[in-house]
């Protein structure tokens, strides 16, 4: 369960931005999770409003967005979107490029975990 160490490091981020633009409230947050990350976004929301409590950003909105992977394939040049055998949760997964079944491709999107936009007030 991953989900407590980067929920805490996302909090942290959000927090220390409202400090330094004087919020007194933050109402909504974006962010971006690749689903190479294997997080949950419904884990995260729940740990959000968990450690919230008594905060600036308690009550606030948390908008997660998840990023599909995309790959760029060196040997026949397929630039696009992977397909998945097994759940991502206990399995690192093995990425082929779908089309010759290359395992020498470059991760276009997929790994993201950041903070896109925070509302503050």
């Amino acid at each position: 369960m991953h989900e407590i160490s980067i929920a805490g490091a996302i909090m942290d981020s959000v927090l220390d931005a409202a400090k330094k633009n004087n919020a007194k409230k933050v109402s909504e947050v974006f962010i971006e999770i690749g689903e190479l990350t294997a997080l949950n976004p419904e884990q995260l929301k729940f740990i959000f409003k968990t450690i919230s409590a008594g905060t600036p950003a308690e009550g606030a909105r948390y908008d997660i967005r998840v990023i599909t992977p995309l790959i760029s394939c060196e040997k026949c040049s397929y630039n696009g979107p992977i397909e998945f055998f097994e759940k991502l949760h206990f399995l690192l997964p093995v990425i082929k490029c779908p089309r010759c079944g290359e395992s020498d491709v470059d991760i276009i999107a997929g790994r993201e975990c950041c903070v896109k936009k925070i509302k503050i007030s």
